[in-house]
């Protein structure tokens, strides 16, 4: 599909609005994002996709109380993955991976219960307390010995309004292997 002079202009400022709207309660839902962003008419390739999320992610707000909405959110799922971001470490070259991931499971499992969520935890990195408030948090921090969270693109999956694991999203070559790790971690979602 080739979009040509006003209709381009309409296009790029629907999307944005489509966007600020997602994102405006920072919560990445598989079923919204991609069943209201995603038609056919609106991006041509998965790679398009993908870049308008990550230019999503530039717009969610770090404040305190916005990065305990997020945590709410993904609580409140049934099934949650959350991508903790700030602004001072190398989080931001994961954004690609992350959206991705995103993108991928919901293709593989497009009838699945997954919630995606993106929180920018830059005003809270000093201590973090609103991952540590998750249940399950410390005991995965006991377990390891160290923080779950050292600013490397971290994921947090969540079921049933407990953490299961937090890994880096580094730990992962590529979308592929998040997806399948995702799969083995919580069987049964589509």
């Amino acid at each position: 599909m080739i979009i040509r002079g006003d209709r381009v202009i309409a296009n790029v400022i629907r999307t944005r609005k489509l966007a600020l709207r997602t994102f405006y309660s920072i919560l990445l839902s598989c079923s919204a994002l991609l069943s209201n962003a995603a038609s056919p008419a609106e991006f041509e390739t998965e790679d398009q996709l993908v870049s308008e999320i990550v230019r999503g992610f530039q717009e969610a707000s770090a404040a305190d109380t916005d990065v305990r909405h997020v945590v709410q959110n993904a609580l409140n799922s049934k099934r949650a993955v959350v991508f903790v971001h700030v602004d001072w470490g190398m989080t931001h070259i994961w954004h690609t991976r992350f959206a991705e991931f995103l993108v991928q499971y919901q293709k593989r499992n497009p009838n699945g219960r997954l919630h995606f969520h993106y929180a920018d935890c830059t005003a809270v990195s000093s201590d973090y307390a609103p991952l540590r408030e998750i249940p399950g948090w410390m005991k995965l921090v006991d377990e390891a010995g160290t923080a779950m969270i050292h600013a490397n693109g971290e994921i947090a999956w969540i079921e049933n309004g407990r953490v299961l694991h937090v890994q880096r999203i580094s730990d992962f070559r590529n979308a592929s292997r998040l997806v399948a790790f995702t799969m083995e971690l919580m069987p049964g979602d589509g």
